[in-house]
């Protein structure tokens, strides 16, 4: 039995008592299926039965299904248990069927003598759609055969509309994603053969005259001379075979056998061939070949027709496209040569255009146009272009003269020259142009000269090429005879000429220069009407990267121009100015890609002959910078207040750190009578650093008069690593320092360097500090000193690294920035980093940092050795100013 659909309905019983099996299926037979009895599961794997099948129903004669043999069985001849063993491989069998992907749709009925729920219940689990228990009713197997064939018949349909939908779907979105003929004829064979599980695949395309047919694309195939004769063979092979109507064919006949090579013959065991035609007019074919073995669907012929269809249609479309895209080139560059041509009144830079324009844009070897005199002298006006760059100047004989002439006087025997193709008797006097293409310059029926378009190699004019020479010599035309009375209206008007090209002239010069005054205003414009139509747009409006081109938006509403800007507000400001005649200023603040920008916003009135307003004129200046430097000024005014207060406070610290330096060396004068010699050495240590602390006091108090006063701090030979040992005695009594690791990697082969010790102890303080304070808990501090190469030579570099918590990327940019601190308040002020590299640069190096967040940072200060040691030390005390240990961030 077929259904309405062309499925077969195909069922196989297996039975391990055949005569059983053949019963059944002779009850099925006469029912009107097609059914077939087989025992052994192994020779229906090798036929492929499942895969043809529409239902498979197993009858075993066990009595059991599962479960161990049972003694009883075992003492009997060996029938029990060879049946129990063959119900085991039917249920093996079931789960195979059910678990492969091609026959994973097949339903399967059971019919067994068990009654037993357990051996039901293996047979479903294992993959059986139904079991029925003996004895059962004919009527009832029918029933069941008939339920399950219907359901079997509904999913393949349903499996098979879906493939079709996604055939469709994909080749549909090849179609609809380009104009181009070549891509889409891949692109929707590549999806072709993907889609259908073909092996190759070829479209056949004819020729505008339909005389002759070529391979257009292939998919699956290695191209190359034989192959593609052996392709040509193909479709001469197939042409009969389709009577223009779609055809699948699973055996090839010996026509098209005899065409494949032994390689092609094992891609295209199954051939599916659809013609493609448009309007009733057969255009090429469509050609599928698959292998013996791939599935199809059956509806593959009409399904691959539809998609024939869709193709042809966009090829047309694709061809379509391209001659209009062709003929708007052509139509622009026509219409542009005209134009230009129209601007030029000199014969010279007229012909010398035209060839040039002309010969380039058509790729032409040489390109001259000659035109006779029309002063009636016989003398002639030409230009030549050749496309070789190493070409010199042509000369005067670049022409034959006498071939150009008897052209002439022939042409003014005939009514209209048409144009020609020479390879004798050729006008250009070069001997590597082997084609000229003659296109004569008519106006009113006269021949006024010719343009040639020379050729080195051999090159057929197609009709695009002859129409599109004929308009090009119609515009050249034009601008020649007006180019003519051009020049006889000069010589009999000259004078009138003359001033009527001066004022022409001043008034365009006029309207340039003011065009440009307002185009370099350091300022945006634009000017609007009543009708809030924008009429006028200057330079600054045009550029940038929300500019916009004076083209697009002369004559259009501004409130379309100007979207990204708040309507009603924009529109309650110009309709204030038109209302009152009043100027209206306003701040604004705009943002793009990421910068903040100021903008004054002036909208001005505009009145002619002193009437009502009739435009309004908005001006835009940006502020931005202006903004800036008002700011740095305030920021700059903080600084010189904070100076001038500390210059005051520092005054008044100084005068008690007097009093406690005075003080411990009064006392150190006296600790020589102290007779205890642990008190006396400790009285000396305690005494020793009241007066250090005292001086390094006075040394911050004058480093904020030297920031006040901009005094010059002494400098003086000094060795790098004695400076960071100093340092470090310095914060032996830091309250971290218990909890953090210091570990020193010092050079002892290092040059001195010419520096303030105590200012080179502040910065290394600070640094120190820092890194304390980035590393909290417990951390490493590593101290090196090392020669460092860069840019300007070899310097000494100090390096800090500490494992602390790391400088996020965007403040790396900004730690040396005054007052910029990541700290809480109360624990720094911003100024610690700021202050370093001021006193670095002072002394001619560098300070460099490296970190990542959550790997710690590395702070490099790097100096230039000093190699001159005449410098004297100042005079006076020299004191050891420090840091106060905050952070610099």
């Amino acid at each position: 039995m077929t259904n309405p659909n062309g499925l077969s309905d195909r069922i196989v019983v297996f039975g391990d008592e055949l005569k059983s099996a053949r019963a059944i299926a002779r009850m099925l037979e006469s029912s009107g299926y097609h059914a077939a009895s087989m025992s052994s599961f192994e020779l229906a794997r090798a036929q492929g039965v499942p895969q043809r099948a529409s239902l498979v129903i197993i009858e075993p004669a066990a009595p059991v299904l599962t479960g161990p043999i049972s003694h009883k069985l075992e003492d009997e001849s060996g029938i029990s248990v060879r049946r129990l063993n063959w119900a085991r491989e039917a249920l093996s069998f079931c789960e195979e069927i059910r678990s492969s992907p091609s026959t994973g749709d097949v339903p399967i009925i059971f019919i067994s003598k068990s009654q037993r729920s357990q051996d039901k219940v293996a047979c479903l689990n294992r993959g059986a759609s139904d079991f029925i228990s003996k004895p059962y009713q004919r009527a009832e197997l029918l029933s069941r055969v008939k339920a399950h064939l219907r359901s079997w018949r509904y999913e393949r349909e349903r499996a098979e509309r879906l493939e079709q939908l996604k055939i469709l779907n994909r080749v549909s979105a090849v179609l609809a994603s380009t104009l181009d003929p070549d891509v889409l004829l891949d692109g929707t064979l590549e999806a072709l053969v993907e889609v259908s599980r073909a092996a190759a695949g070829i479209i056949y395309l004819c020729s505008e005259d339909g005389l002759a047919v070529h391979v257009a694309a292939v998919e699956g195939i290695e191209v190359n001379d034989d192959t593609r004769e052996s392709l040509q063979e193909i479709f001469s092979a197939a042409v009969p075979l389709m009577n223009g109507e779609p055809t699948l064919l699973d055996q090839l006949p010996e026509s098209l056998r005899r065409a494949l090579s032994p390689a092609l013959l094992k891609k295209f065991g199954r051939m599916v061939w659809a013609p493609l035609r448009l309007q009733g007019e057969t255009v090429g074919a469509v050609c599928l070949g698959l292998e013996r073995h791939t599935a199809i669907l059956r509806q593959q012929p009409e399904l691959l027709a539809t998609i024939c269809n869709q193709l042809a249609v966009a090829l047309e479309n694709a061809r379509l496209y391209v001659e209009t895209k062709k003929g708007a080139a052509q139509l622009s560059f026509v219409y542009n040569l005209g134009n230009n041509l129209m601007t030029s009144l000199e014969m010279d830079e007229l012909l010398g255009y035209a060839v040039f324009t002309v010969g380039k844009s058509l790729e032409c070897d040489a390109c001259a146009v000659i035109v006779r005199s029309s002063s009636g002298a016989g003398g002639f006006a030409s230009a030549v272009y050749r496309r070789a760059q190493d070409e010199k100047a042509p000369t005067a004989d670049w022409y034959d003269a006498t071939n150009v002439k008897s052209y002439f006087e022939a042409a003014d025997t005939r009514v209209q020259p048409s144009i020609e193709c020479r390879t004798d008797e050729r006008f250009l006097c070069d001997s590597a142009v082997t084609k000229e293409t003659v296109v004569p310059l008519m106006f009113d029926d006269k021949t006024l000269g010719m343009l040639i378009c020379g050729c080195y190699a051999e090159r057929t004019i197609s009709p695009d090429d002859q129409r599109l020479l004929g308009a090009v010599a119609q515009q050249l035309s034009l601008a020649i005879r007006n180019t003519e009375l051009y020049r006889r209206t000069k010589d009999t008007s000259i004078n009138l000429a003359v001033e009527v090209s001066r004022r022409t002239r001043e008034a365009e010069e006029q309207k340039r220069f003011t065009e440009k005054i307002i185009d370099s205003l350091p300022v945006s414009l634009y000017v609007v009407d009543r009708d809030m139509r924008i009429v006028a747009w200057n330079r600054n409006r045009e550029v940038g990267g929300l500019g916009i081109s004076r083209e697009q938006v002369l004559g259009r509403n501004v409130f379309h121009v100007l979207a990204r800007q708040p309507r009603r507000r924009l529109e309650e400001e110009f309709t204030d100015v038109f209302r009152t005649g009043e100027m209206v200023r306003v701040e604004q603040d705009s943002s793009y890609e990421g910068q903040k920008k100021v903008w004054k916003i002036s909208k001005i009135p505009m009145r002619v002959d002193n009437a009502e307003v009739t435009h309004v004129i908005t001006v835009g200046e940006d502020i931005t910078e202006q903004k800036k430097m008002n700011e740095a000024v305030i920021h700059a005014e903080k600084l010189a207040s904070i100076g001038r207060l500390a210059a005051g406070v520092v005054h008044e610290i100084n005068n008690p750190l007097a009093t406690i330096a005075a003080c411990s060396e009064a006392l150190t004068a006296r600790v020589d009578d102290i007779e205890n010699e642990e008190i006396h050495d400790d009285f000396s240590e305690y005494l020793q650093i009241i007066r250090d602390e005292a001086f390094r006091c006075k040394a911050i108090t004058n480093s904020l008069l030297e920031f006040s006063h901009q005094r010059q701090a002494e400098k003086v030979p000094s060795e790098l690593n004695q400076i960071i040992e100093q340092t470090l005695q310095l914060i032996r009594h830091h309250p971290r320092l218990n909890k953090m690791k210091i570990v020193k990697e010092l050079n002892d082969v290092l040059a001195p360097v010419y520096v303030n010790e105590g200012q080179m102890k502040q910065i290394f303080i600070a640094l120190i500090s820092n890194a304390f304070d980035a590393m909290e808990g417990e951390g490493t501090l590593t101290i090196k000193t090392h020669w460092h190469e860069c840019e300007g030579g070899r310097m000494l570099c100090a390096e800090f690294n500490d494992t602390g918590c790391g400088i996020p990327p965007d403040h790396l940019q900004k730690i040396f920035d005054p007052f910029f601190t990541t700290k809480p308040l109360g624990r720094g002020t911003g100024l610690g980093l700021s202050v370093c590299y001021g006193i670095v640069s002072e002394h001619g190096g560098r300070i460099e940092v490296d970190s990542a967040e959550g790997a710690g940072s590395t702070f490099r200060v790097m100096l230039p050795g000093h190699n001159n040691l005449t410098q004297q030390d100042g005079n006076g005390e020299a004191f050891e100013p420090i840091f106060e240990m905050e952070g610099a961030l």
